[in-house]
């Protein structure tokens, strides 16, 4: 069902995606765990690749209450080589690697791009941080321009359930308009995704560490997420 990732002439056996934004606080991070937690209920392994220097996964994975059924490599300023090395060598152990990538155009986010068979480009419904993500997703598209480029996707995060703005539905009119690739729902925000990174859990393991109102609401969300992401693959 899913494609393999390429790079160059290497055919890897995990299916790669790179999680990517020119912003910080967007849901980057919570949203990598979110898509890891989901996998592994599905029955997948999962490895946890961080790049970002700012290393947000590394303090969710300190807790040591991670899944045993994810791996975790946090590698910031790595060589091209290294990183090479790292992405060929964990593909052969893993169903799924997640990538949080430090930016929108470093050299290491646009490395782990030809590796990937979807970039996922989150952000609110805040216009300003939107055209952060449409930036994001020119440099992406310009650097990987051949027949394996990676699917691309602007994601939504942190909205409030019982609130829709106006400015949710005139984006999504200029993205349908242009023909801007994005995917829905967006991830909502819940106490659920809060306590997942103080417990430093997976999502659907919350529930042995705290207790929380409503979090089958939070399992349905990332549950249709993740379907609609392969879905349009």
């Amino acid at each position: 069902m899913l494609a393999r990732a390429t790079h160059r002439d290497l055919i890897l056996s995990a299916f790669i995606i790179s999680m990517i934004s020119p912003k910080g606080g967007v849901g980057k991070t919570t949203t990598a765990v979110l898509l890891a937690s989901e996998f592994v209920r599905c029955g997948k392994s999962v490895a946890l690749i961080e790049l970002d220097p700012n290393s947000h996964l590394s303090h969710w994975h300190a807790s040591g209450n991670v899944s045993k059924t994810v791996q975790f490599y946090s590698r910031p300023n790595q060589t091209e080589d290294a990183f090479n090395a790292l992405i060929q060598d964990v593909s052969s152990n893993v169903d799924t690697i997640i990538i949080d990538t430090p930016g929108a155009q470093t050299a290491e986010t646009l490395w782990a791009t030809s590796f990937s068979d979807v970039c996922l480009l989150p952000t609110t419904f805040s216009p300003f941080e939107v055209r952060g993500a449409l930036t994001a997703l020119d440099a992406i598209q310009s650097f990987n321009e051949d027949d394996n480029a990676p699917g691309c996707f602007v994601i939504f995060t942190r909205e409030k359930a019982a609130i829709q703005p106006r400015a949710r539905r005139d984006i999504l009119l200029e993205f349908d308009t242009a023909g801007i690739p994005y995917v829905l729902p967006a991830t909502l925000e819940k106490e659920a995704c809060r306590q997942m990174l103080t417990h430093g859990c997976l999502l659907h393991d919350l529930p042995k560490h705290a207790k929380v109102s409503n979090i089958e609401v939070a399992f349905d969300n990332v549950e249709a997420l993740l379907r609609n992401i392969i879905a349009n693959l």
